[in-house]
């Protein structure tokens, strides 16, 4: 009988402290209920922008491509594109074909076009494909990766074009943002 007596003691001390986490629980979750919503943090002001801007310098950075590493001071001498994408972006398969003509049109001068893709390397492969015919200058990096972080990239597409001396030309942020690939019609 004893056994039984403790047995019972056992059930009524679990029994009791279920009931106080449970209160403690439905406390907690009254709590969270009833706290006000706290705002998303505003935007800036205006449309998006990225840290370069026209007729800065590009900064400092270097491409970790499949053939080797390039610094930025190898673009130098030709016109580049520096185009941001996202593999599962609409409006940056979108913006594919324009930046095939810019390339067609600009590589007989040397211009090049680096494709910094913005994403899971096991989702980039498509995007990969689609550029490859007009650059090999691909990076595949997480988002907010070091490029991206580097150019201030928080849009998809985004892009920079930097002429010869590594001068910003244009920037542009979304399909048809970049009116050097609107004036390309081969």
């Amino acid at each position: 009988m004893s056994h039984a007596v403790a047995g019972l003691a056992l059930l009524a001390a679990i029994t009791l402290a279920n009931a106080l986490l449970t209160v403690a629980v439905v406390k907690r979750w009254r709590a969270a209920v009833t706290a006000p919503a706290q705002a998303p943090a505003a935007a800036p002001p205006g449309p998006p922008v990225l840290a370069v801007q026209e007729g800065d310098q590009a900064p400092e950075f270097t491409l970790h491509t499949p053939q080797g590493d390039l610094a930025a001071s190898g673009l130098a001498g030709h016109l580049a594109l520096v185009c941001f994408l996202r593999p599962d972006c609409g409006p940056t398969r979108e913006s594919l074909p324009a930046v095939r003509r810019w390339a067609e049109a600009n590589a007989p001068s040397g211009a090049r076009v680096v494709a910094v893709i913005n994403g899971a390397p096991d989702a980039a492969g498509p995007l990969l494909e689609a550029v490859g015919p007009f650059t090999e200058l691909t990076v595949v990096e997480a988002p907010n990766g070091p490029l991206a972080e580097t150019f201030g990239v928080r849009h998809h597409p985004s892009f920079v074009l930097l002429d010869a001396d590594g001068t910003v030309t244009e920037t542009g942020i979304g399909n048809g943002s970049l009116t050097a690939l609107d004036l390309v019609t081969v």
